[in-house]
């Protein structure tokens, strides 16, 4: 812990906008503030810097996020979000070791397993596979502040439910931490479901069955009801969350299980890059519990197959992987998370096995001797991760240095705040927008870190039209006008499309206005298609997007989910025709969440808004709701009736998510009010059948 709280330390002393998914954590963090001060709510809101507009907060596990709001407010606000954000990382990071330690200690571990683990819990190495490497954590690696989160929970709560289903003892801290895994992490906790039934079976016997079983059941049920506002809403929603076509093959379907043994055999699983000390380690803890009859060596040999086998994807498994609930958008590569948790615990029992050789020595001696056998065993991997972190360090000043020495930066940004609202567009990735950059943090970075809507290559594809940035043509005037890109951040002297409009000089950067038509436009309804699937949906979008149809005013209506509009294929849409001469459109007001314009057009039209498409979006007319459906490019449109009329559209908070987490806290409450009372549970259990 020491030496991590001094090589991590430049992570909170040297604050810098993220180049990493900490760019949207830390995004959601500022959001949760805002809605917190404005009286929205903090559970669903919109993030319109977000992918072209996305409910964030609605489908993503945010509790760790607002964690940091909480912070912000004890402390008066004296500390700024970004430290807070910062802070609470670090010592996540440094704690580590602590909760394994604790964890393991819970489930019976000896003291000896669970000081080994701890020691080596931190020290990780994977070649940055998102496992439990610090690589997925840092600033220069992956940034995933959740996971980080759930780290910690999946050690605490497979701790308490171990010891609930093999004791009967601490309902109350079982419910309370997997219901904290429940809003903390989802893919952690679907695979915390699979755990707590390898916990479940191992050890199952006749005159067990039924106390364990319904341990576990009073567990999940209640954790469940708890957890149930993130993961319901996100079950019966997911249509609209996108499983990107362009995110890796082996994220969706993993290794195979060739090519993980042969890491786990030459120590790259573990121990990349350096000596395999913790898999020797690891090796010597299967070995021991191979060997061992106690029920918690065998319980963690299984887990560890199991999730080593479930590791192995569909290379291995094939279209049995489809037997797992849901499957489609599965991220398998995300299963080497238990993985991680199994061998640590394995590498403790080998660090056991070491103690229990040394008996010989005499107690006076045997904890000196293994203690500095550990710490000499464990040399490289301190000796590769002290130099990890110190090109972390290293990254991190040169990039802070660069921004701080960039004042054209700072002038084009504050520039941008201060004009009418619109997106902006500062490159891509393969283009001229690599040259925009401060070391390793690029200008639409920074544009994310300062709350600036944006047309920018996506971190995470959450929305369904993300992906349609990377085929943003920049001499195409339709495609700035369809996403409302009113400006354009790019190098000075570099040559641009005669439309754009020089708006402010600096020796670095040239910032260009473009003439759009705003965040509405009145549309053509050319087409109505009912996609059977999100990836049709998706290709069809994009084929639209890279045809003439933008520029030309032609939309397509998607009837989606499909089986939600089917019927109504053939239906005329009163609006099909567009707006005679355009129509015309005024922006009283764009916030975060709302659009108010002043609309009027002689014929009645379809007026689309560009912004992402959800059902969560409530619009008027004059004050009466009307219906919304999807219009390329997953816009939301509308029929407006003629003449001049006042459109309103206000993104609100999802009634059954708000209702859900009433029933949630509620249920935690009576959980923590309860608590003592839970005792009742095992005398139920008694009176039915043999412990």
């Amino acid at each position: 812990m020491a030496f991590n709280a001094i090589a991590l330390w430049p992570e909170v002393a040297r604050p810098v906008p993220s180049l990493n998914d900490d760019a949207v954590h830390f995004l959601m963090v500022q959001r949760g503030s805002e809605a917190l001060a404005s009286g929205a709510s903090p559970f669903d809101n919109w993030e319109p810097e977000l992918e072209l507009g996305f409910p964030i907060f609605f489908y993503y596990q945010h509790v760790p996020h607002l964690a940091v709001v909480l912070l912000h407010r004890l402390l008066l606000k004296r500390v700024d979000l970004l430290t807070l954000f910062n802070l609470v990382r670090y010592l996540l990071l440094v704690g580590l070791p602590l909760t394994v330690y604790w964890s393991m200690r819970r489930m019976g571990f000896s003291a000896v397993a669970a000081a080994v683990s701890a020691a080596c819990a931190s020290l990780l190495s994977g070649n940055h596979r998102y496992g439990f490497e610090y690589e997925s954590y840092i600033w220069r690696g992956f940034g995933m502040y959740t996971q980080l989160w759930a780290t910690h929970l999946s050690f605490i709560s497979l701790a308490c439910l171990y010891r609930l289903v093999d004791r009967g003892t601490g309902y109350a801290a079982a419910i309370v931490s997997a219901a904290l895994l429940a809003v903390s992490h989802l893919i952690y906790t679907y695979m915390m479901a699979i755990t707590g039934v390898v916990l479940l079976l191992v050890g199952l016997s006749r005159s067990n069955a039924k106390a364990r079983v319904a341990r576990l059941a009073v567990a999940g049920v209640c954790a469940g009801a708890i957890g149930a506002y993130v993961a319901l809403p996100f079950i019966l929603e997911k249509a609209f969350l996108t499983a990107s076509p362009y995110l890796q093959r082996w994220k969706y379907d993993s290794f195979g299980a060739r090519e993980i043994l042969l890491w786990l055999v030459n120590g790259d699983l573990l121990d990349y890059g350096r000596l395999p000390v913790i898999t020797v380690l690891l090796a010597l803890g299967i070995a021991s519990a191979c060997l061992g009859r106690g029920r918690l060596e065998r319980f963690t040999l299984i887990l560890f197959a199991v999730w080593l086998a479930l590791y192995f994807g569909r290379p291995t498994w094939g279209r049995l992987v489809d037997l797992l609930p849901m499957h489609e958008g599965l991220l398998l590569h995300r299963f080497i998370g238990p993985v991680d948790v199994a061998a640590i615990f394995l590498v403790g029992l080998g660090g056991e096995w070491l103690w229990r050789q040394c008996a010989p020595l005499g107690e006076r001696w045997r904890a000196p001797v293994v203690a500095c056998a550990v710490l000499v065993l464990l040399i490289p991997a301190f000796r590769e991760r002290r130099e990890f972190y110190s090109f972390n360090t290293a990254w991190i000043e040169r990039t802070r240095r660069a921004i701080a020495a960039d004042g054209d930066a700072q002038t084009i940004l504050a520039t941008l705040r201060a004009l009418p609202p619109g997106r902006t567009y500062a490159g891509l990735r393969e283009g001229w927008g690599k040259d925009l950059r401060f070391e390793d943090v690029k200008f639409t970075d920074l544009l994310t870190f300062y709350q600036i809507p944006a047309a920018s290559p996506p971190y995470s594809s959450w929305s369904l039209n993300a992906d349609l940035v990377w085929h943003f043509d920049e001499k195409n005037p339709a495609h700035y006008n369809l996403l409302n890109v009113r400006y354009v951040v790019a190098p000075a002297g570099l040559a641009m499309p005669a439309f754009l409009r020089p708006l402010k000089q600096t020796r670095r950067y040239t910032l260009y206005r473009v003439d759009t038509g705003g965040y509405a436009a009145f549309v053509a309804l050319a087409e109505r298609k009912s996609p059977g699937s999100q990836s049709k949906l998706f290709f069809d979008i994009r084929d639209w997007f890279l045809s003439p149809a933008p520029a030309a005013g032609r939309f397509v209506r998607y009837d989606y989910p499909a089986a939600s509009g089917a019927a109504a294929e053939s239906a005329p849409s009163p609006g099909q025709g567009g707006c005679p001469g355009g129509g015309k459109i005024e922006e009283d007001r764009v916030l975060a969440g709302s659009i108010d314009l002043a609309v009027e057009c002689p014929s009645a039209s379809t007026l689309v808004l560009k912004t992402t498409y959800h059902p969560n979006w409530r619009v008027s007319v004059d004050g009466r709701p009307v219906e919304t459906f999807m219009v390329s490019p997953s816009f939301i449109g509308l029929e407006v009736p003629a003449g001049a009329h006042r459109v309103t559209a206000e993104y609100r908070a999802s009634r059954l998510k708000t209702a859900l987490l009433i029933m949630g806290g509620l249920t935690l409450v009576a959980v923590i009010a309860a608590r003592r009372r839970f005792a009742r549970v095992e005398e139920l259990i008694a009176k039915r059948g043999p412990r």
